[in-house]
């Protein structure tokens, strides 16, 4: 006899699993939904909600863990709901149609089981299309002179000719797609921390000259835009970009939204607090990852008013963006409950301050844990790393695959 402990994370897994010992088609159906188990902190209920749901799980052959007081008492309470796939679907249908808010608690939760297990998308972008199954790398060209991560094209206090720049954007572009880069981002206005705006004018003289170089040679490549000005944007559309990443999720301009409807293009909602110049100050947040899924809630929702369809969105929770040390350390350990959406999750960690104060060391120094954190995040959800580095990155996810997918 040989007992061997199994941890399957998602339904593929436990479906090959039972047919490599020779489950049946029909038994595979019916038992994977079985061994793949699902947990719900539910807050703010009343106590008869959360009876109700414990009542409900019990009769289903699993249960709900409720303060006491909620057993005798009329409160508003906490209620912690577990079991498998399939008692949880089936616990979502039974109050589908039950007053109070069971309704939306079925919603909610049915929307999460619905996407939790989710690895395949198909980003749309203008007239392109990228299917999001294996991480996606995209490469960062900063055209600016004060790059956070020393890494701007553009020499500060020198006239560098735009000629020199656009032949080192052109360089560095060649290489990160020969290296495994699907995405090139742009951007000509540094959004560090407590960094000061540059005026619409200049922004676009560093990058609409790059972009145009940038499109003419590489016609495929997905090119996306880091700006939240409008003209910038409305330049970019025009010389052929395809995304707009926009650090204000489409809140800085009105017409951005309608932008990126006329162009069909692709757009990144990034989740900040404040803006670059005074986003660390005073940081506080009762729950980081729950402001943050209620933000994209929010952005969402506007968007599918405004007509830009939902495979044509990626979502950022903007790391380093108004966010203490330790909420982005928790935002990377939880970003699978970003997957409640259905979309494909774009995070950008790249020799961010978070991991320089972990290992006390300068930006030129933080490779390793760049690509830690990187690896991680993609273990918890994360579909596109946005990187400075994208040879190291490609090997790091290389490596990792063969050892999750052997």
């Amino acid at each position: 006899m040989r007992i061997t402990p199994i941890k399957v994370k998602n339904l593929e897994e436990t479906k090959a699993l039972m047919a490599s010992i020779g489950v049946s088609a029909e038994g595979i159906k019916i038992l994977s939904l079985k061994s793949i188990y699902c947990a719900f902190k539910i807050q703010n209920v009343k106590s008869w909600e959360a009876n109700i749901l414990k009542q409900h799980l019990l009769s289903l052959g699993s249960d709900a863990a409720i303060e006491r007081n909620a057993l005798v008492k009329d409160i508003e309470t906490t209620v912690f709901i577990f079991g498998s796939l399939k008692q949880l679907k089936s616990l979502c249908s039974k109050i589908r149609n039950q007053p109070f808010r069971l309704q939306e608690i079925s919603r909610i939760i049915s929307s999460y089981l619905d996407n939790c297990f989710k690895n395949n998308f198909k980003f749309c972008a203008r007239n392109k299309s990228l299917k999001i199954k294996n991480p996606v790398v995209c490469g960062i060209i900063n055209v600016t002179d004060d790059s956070f991560s020393g890494d701007g094209l553009i020499e500060k206090e020198k006239n560098t000719s735009v000629h020199k720049v656009q032949c080192l954007a052109l360089k560095k572009c060649e290489y990160m797609i020969k290296q495994g880069a699907e995405i090139i981002d742009l951007g000509g206005e540094s959004s560090r921390p407590f960094s000061d705006p540059v005026k619409y004018s200049e922004e676009s003289q560093r990058v609409i000259p790059i972009l145009k170089v940038i499109r003419k040679e590489f016609k495929k490549i997905f090119i996306s835009i880091d700006t939240y000005k409008y003209l910038t944007a409305k330049k970019a559309a025009d010389e052929g970009v395809d995304i707009i990443n926009d650090i204000t999720a489409l809140r800085g301009d009105k017409r951005m939204s309608t932008l990126v409807k006329k162009y069909d293009l692709g757009c990144v909602l990034m989740h900040m607090k404040g803006i670059p110049k005074t986003m660390q100050k005073k940081v506080n947040y009762e729950d980081s990852v729950i402001e943050i899924i209620e933000f994209f809630n929010d952005r969402l929702n506007f968007c599918f008013k405004k007509g830009i369809k939902k495979e044509h969105i990626l979502i950022d929770p903007g790391i380093g963006f108004g966010k203490r040390k330790e909420d982005n350390l928790r935002i990377i350990k939880e970003l699978y409950k970003l997957k409640i959406f259905g979309l494909p999750i774009f995070l950008g960690v790249s020799r961010k301050s978070f991991i320089g104060d972990i290992l006390n060391n300068k930006v030129e120094d933080r490779l390793i844990g760049t690509i830690a954190a990187n690896i991680i995040s993609l273990s918890m959800g994360a579909n596109i790393l946005r990187v400075h580095d994208v040879k190291e990155t490609m090997q790091a996810i290389k490596i990792s695959s063969a050892i999750i997918n052997n």
